[in-house]
Order: structure tokens, then C-alpha cells, then sequence
């Protein structure tokens, strides 16, 4: 896996050793957790062919329940705490050489899990819709042009679009 500097953005085409390199690590995580957890599916951009996508791998991850096992179990595997992003939602980032992020671990409790179930519905609709996909994608490529040193303004110029997405998978309305 290529990786992302901290904080920046940087897109790159669509390679087919994202999904090996899922397979692998979401083996590692089932290794290392057991029977704690539920589900792990391979989300983010680089679960979905034919788009661009920041070269890291972003996982979600259930848990029966997220306890302190949990968090020094990630930090023994080299992965870094984040924080609870949103409630419910725990972030953990795997880093490379010169910290550049090479896996985002979303992990979820399986009582609050809404959150898992949105990014799986996001993913398969995309997936299911090359028109959407290719909209999805050329916002992903303007928005890299506004700010390819500022992740945070990237990421929360995909909300709009994520929220359109999640209407109309609410809504079972699609094209």
C-alpha cells in the first residue's frame, strides 16, 4: 500500500492489489481479535473498481463490545489511536515510514452500529451505480484540486454527497 501523508490528499487510480491487501489484513484482525469480532468489510474508495481513491485501505470493523482488550490489542499491531471520531465510532490509523497513513480502522460496537451499516450501503450503491460512482469521483478529483494539503476540508467536501447517497439507499429509490 502506497500510503497518504498525514493531512494531505493524494488520489491515484484504481489498483487491484487493494483487495488482496484487504483479504490480508482483514485476516490479521480476526487473528488477533477472535471471537470479539462480528464483521469486517472493506470500505472507503479503494473497495470500489473503477474510481479514484487515496491509496490507504479503510476497514470497519464490528466488535461484540469494544473494550480496553481492543485498543491495546491495535496498539500492539502498530496501529494508532485516533480518537472516538463520532460517538460510537473509534478510529485507529496504521502508519508508515514517514507517517503517511496506510490503513484506517473504523471499529464499532455491534449495539451501535448504524454508523458500519451507513459506509456498507454507501459502498454497494457506488458500486451498483456507475453514474453515481463517475459523479462521485470527478467531486473527488475537484475537491483534491481545492485542497490536496488539507484533508479535513476534503473529506468534509464529500458530506453533501455521502448524505444525498444515504437518502436514497434510506429511501430504496434507486435509478
Amino acid at each position: 500500500m502506497l500510503g497518504v501523508p498525514k493531512y494531505k490528499v493524494l488520489l491515484k487510480s484504481h489498483d487491484e492489489k487493494w483487495a488482496e491487501e484487504f483479504e490480508k489484513t482483514k485476516q490479521t484482525l480476526i487473528n488477533i481479535h477472535g471471537d470479539n469480532v462480528v464483521d469486517i468489510q472493506h470500505v472507503g474508495s479503494t473497495a470500489i473498481k473503477g474510481i479514484v481513491a487515496k491509496p490507504l485501505l479503510d476497514i470497519a470493523i464490528v466488535f461484540k463490545t469494544i473494550t480496553n482488550s481492543v485498543f491495546s490489542t491495535m496498539q500492539k499491531n502498530r496501529y494508532e489511536y485516533y480518537g472516538e471520531v463520532i460517538t460510537g465510532k473509534h478510529l485507529f490509523i496504521l502508519r508508515g515510514e514517514e507517517q503517511d497513513s496506510l490503513h484506517h480502522i473504523h471499529c464499532y460496537e455491534e449495539k451501535n452500529c448504524e454508523q458500519f451499516f451507513d459506509q456498507i450501503k454507501f459502498r454497494d450503491f457506488i458500486r451498483s451505480h456507475s453514474n453515481y460512482a463517475k459523479e462521485y469521483e470527478l467531486l473527488k478529483q475537484e475537491l483534491y484540486k481545492m485542497y490536496p494539503n488539507d484533508r479535513k476540508k476534503y473529506t468534509e467536501g464529500k458530506q453533501a454527497f455521502f448524505d444525498k447517497i444515504k437518502q436514497l439507499t434510506n429511501e430504496n429509490s434507486y435509478e
